[in-house]
């Protein structure tokens, strides 16, 4: 997958995939959790309990059907990372 590992300058780690699937896959997981955290403290603002938690249990609901999707329409279903087939278990699922 081509993992390359950089120090910035402020002394974080930045990760580059030079892989095209891995890419989109985390392009897709940025702007998904920029909306999700967006909403979620437009909900952590509600005043009536209640309906915070309501809105709450929607947004994750949404961000686990999102994490299944993503999963498995991109980088986790059909591929396999591991070189060779020695103690690899293959599962399918079908989540249409």
């Amino acid at each position: 997958m081509n993992l390359l590992l950089a120090e910035t300058p402020d002394q974080k780690i930045s990760l580059t995939f030079d892989n095209p699937t891995m890419q989109d896959f985390f392009k897709k997981w940025c702007r998904f959790k920029n909306v999700y955290e967006k909403e979620k403290a437009e909900i952590l603002a509600i005043d009536d309990a209640d309906k915070r938690q309501e809105e709450l249990d929607k947004l994750n609901a949404t961000r686990e059907e999102w994490k299944l999707r993503a999963m498995g329409t991109t980088i986790g279903c059909h591929t396999i990372v591991k070189k060779g087939t020695e103690g690899n278990d293959i599962k399918t699922y079908d989540l249409t």
